[in-house]
């Protein structure tokens, strides 16, 4: 409000300065000087009254605002761009309700790091490298999956080649089966109501053969389709959801790995979908058996206590792929 008020303020002192009339000058001048300075010393006392408080993790910030020039709440509000509500959950420590553009902006008022500003506030930072090596299995995967699609793509195309070819035969047949009528046509004139039957009777093979051609192209083209968009609706999330994850992950290196787990339930829900069952459990100790299990090590034997380093998959009695396992697990 005092910001709006100097601008009106200096615009009549110089509309006043160009004009003649000193006596309005002067009585602009000392009216204005005056509320300038009433409001100027309200907003001081207003300011200060309120540096101490009763929420939690006022001590932690009292003596930061204080080395930085910041006698208010209000004031670190404004500063740092908060709601009221915003600048209350600061001071009861619930920092996870504020953006990162409005934790990076309420750091740098208080001159700290990002970092430093949430060691205060006691959060940890714990690494995201597991995260990153079961997203990069999980694009394997899913490469794995493109190339089974494309797969059953080339063999919707040998199918129909086999169509086209079957079609060609037809037709060929079709034609020495007319020349043949003609034939009988021309030898036998008493046979002319069985040949006409029989003729009958090859026009609706011929129909049924062009209409069972016509569905097996339907449930071709409506098996890719259906293949497509159920691969897709169960891994939609996942694919929406992945590209924002990376981001976020480069944009907050310390975020906690677990809040991406949720992200690959769509691969838990497809391997599901396909009857697809995990071996073992990551890091669990098991018994080692050779039909499921791959050991990294040549002097592991059958009924040595293993810990599982990576899940396999079966398929009822169909090992898709066996687990890894090793003796020990990997330093944490």
């Amino acid at each position: 409000m005092s910001i709006h008020f100097l601008t009106f303020y200096f615009q009549w002192l110089r509309v006043m300065v160009e004009e003649p009339n000193l006596f309005w000058f002067g009585l602009v001048l000392w009216v204005g000087g005056t509320a300038y300075a009433l409001s100027f010393l309200g907003a001081r006392k207003s300011d200060r009254g309120d540096l101490i408080g009763p929420c939690e993790f006022d001590p932690v910030l009292r003596d930061r605002l204080e080395g930085v020039g910041i006698f208010s709440w209000n004031v670190l509000q404004r500063k740092a761009g908060l709601t009221p509500t915003q600048m209350e959950q600061v001071r009861r420590g619930k920092l996870e309700r504020l953006t990162l553009q409005e934790l990076s902006q309420l750091a740098g008022i208080l001159n700290w790091s990002l970092e430093e500003l949430l060691q205060n506030y006691g959060y940890s930072f714990p690494s995201l490298g597991e995260a990153f090596q079961e997203i990069a299995r999980l694009h394997q995967k899913y490469r794995e999956l493109q190339q089974e699609r494309i797969t059953i793509q080339q063999q919707a195309q040998q199918h129909q080649s086999s169509l086209e070819g079957a079609s060609q035969q037809i037709a060929l047949l079709q034609e020495r089966y007319e020349n043949l009528e003609r034939e009988k046509q021309k030898k036998i004139d008493l046979l002319t109501l069985d040949l006409q039957d029989t003729n009958n009777q090859v026009v609706q093979l011929q129909q049924q053969c062009r209409r069972l051609r016509s569905e097996l192209q339907e449930n071709i083209d409506r098996l890719n389709s259906d293949i497509k968009e159920q691969t897709f609706e169960q891994l939609q999330t996942l694919m929406m959801n992945f590209p924002t994850a990376c981001v976020m992950a480069e944009a907050k290196p310390n975020l906690p790995a677990k809040n991406f787990i949720a992200l690959f339930t769509p691969l838990n829900n497809l391997l599901a979908t396909w009857g697809y069952e995990s071996i073992g459990r990551a890091w669990e100790q098991v018994i080692f058996d050779p039909q499921i299990h791959q050991p990294d090590r040549d002097d592991i034997a059958a009924g040595d206590l293993v810990f599982v380093r990576f899940v396999g998959y079966r398929e009822g009695d169909r090992i898709l792929c066996p687990a890894k396992v090793s003796r020990t697990l990997p330093n944490q």
